[in-house]
């Protein structure tokens, strides 16, 4: 059982609600015979009935007790009875952002036990019940205790996949140094893109994938781009400096390392020129994929669009079209590539 039942009923109870309501929602027009939604309803193996006008605008429910009610009535012509005639109306919705507590407060302020769940076009997008949450609650407080609590296991889900994305990243410069025959070097790629696909992978299954607060976002950034720069430094200290102690070589690698993930570009390097190629490379390429663009990335590129919309403070600050600005960025990246690479090479 949860160490600490209240904390975690009061975390569920902030969840969305459309990560907990049930998407396989029937949609049949207010005309249809009640005969033909009961076919419908065995068809699909569906309780509920979400009834639509003309404009596909949700405007009542009917269940399928309703339907046996209406028919079992003598003194209705079963045959002639559409949705219309025993649907339950107004319909009460919540909307897709709403949380597993606003959930329950509208449903105890109304008398009902489920939810048509809409979005911000006023379509259905799913149906939320009571014993739905119930269920998450039970569960919630049946959990054994962790070390962690569920907003920090939220923060090491996240920083899992954005060093697992980082490890396949750096899958470019190590091949690089493969190709060059530049052992070393690759060695050291080698080493930290395990090091990232590893550790990512041990935060993601412990963690957990869920959206962030301003607070757990920047705790997420600031993890990630320390533990990007702690394993960066691997390559760096392949790179021969006899004239240095371990500690000060190590130091200087660290220092190296930030100033690529966070695109600071600062070199330590008296003569870069005659650096191998693929290291490089490589520095070149980890100021190409840090800062805070790599991190937005990631998440833009793994994240549902109404999850990415509860986090637009941490990511943009106002309502975007998530999807169409992760396009519009990489776009923008890649013909940045190539204009320099076009460049470097005509003027040498």
């Amino acid at each position: 059982m949860s160490i600490n039942p209240e904390k975690a009923i009061s975390y569920i109870l902030t969840k969305s609600v459309s990560a907990y309501m049930d998407k396989d929602v029937l949609l049949l027009n207010q005309n249809t015979l009640t005969r033909d939604a009961a076919r419908m309803l065995q068809h699909y193996e569906a309780d509920d009935i979400v009834v639509t006008d003309e404009k596909r605008d949700p405007i009542g429910i009917v269940t399928d007790e309703d339907i046996l009610r209406k028919v079992s009535d003598v003194t209705v012509y079963a045959e002639a009875t559409s949705l219309k005639d025993v649907m339950s109306t107004p319909l009460i919705v919540i909307n897709e952002k709403a949380t597993l507590q606003d959930a329950l407060h509208k449903m105890r302020d109304n008398s009902i036990r489920k939810l048509p769940v809409i979005n911000k076009k006023n379509q259905v997008i799913g149906i939320i019940f009571q014993g739905t949450i119930a269920n998450a609650i039970r569960d919630a407080t049946a959990t054994p205790p962790r070390l962690l609590s569920p907003p920090i296991k939220a923060i090491l889900g996240n920083l899992g996949i954005v060093l697992q994305f980082a490890g396949v990243l750096l899958l470019v410069p190590a091949l690089v140094a493969k190709v060059l025959a530049e052992t070393d070097i690759a060695t050291g790629i080698y080493l930290n893109t395990v090091l990232l696909l590893v550790i990512g992978f041990f935060l993601n299954s412990y963690g957990e994938k869920a959206s962030l607060n301003l607070q757990q976002a920047s705790v997420l950034v600031f993890s990630s781009l320390f533990l990007l720069t702690l394993f960066g430094t691997a390559p760096y200290l392949y790179i021969s400096t006899p004239d240095l102690s371990t500690g000060e070589a190590f130091s200087n690698a660290f220092f190296s390392s930030a100033a690529g993930f966070t695109t600071g570009g600062i070199s330590l390097f008296d003569e870069p020129e005659n650096l191998p190629q693929s290291f490089t490379f490589y520095r070149s390429f980890t100021q190409l994929v840090g800062g805070m663009s790599f991190i937005y990335l990631v998440i833009t590129a793994f994240y549902p669009e109404s999850k990415l919309q509860s986090m637009r403070g941490f990511i943009s600050g106002r309502t975007l079209h998530m999807r169409e600005l992760f396009g519009t960025i990489t776009i923008i990246f890649t013909l940045y590539i190539v204009i320099v690479a076009l460049l470097l090479w005509v003027f040498g």
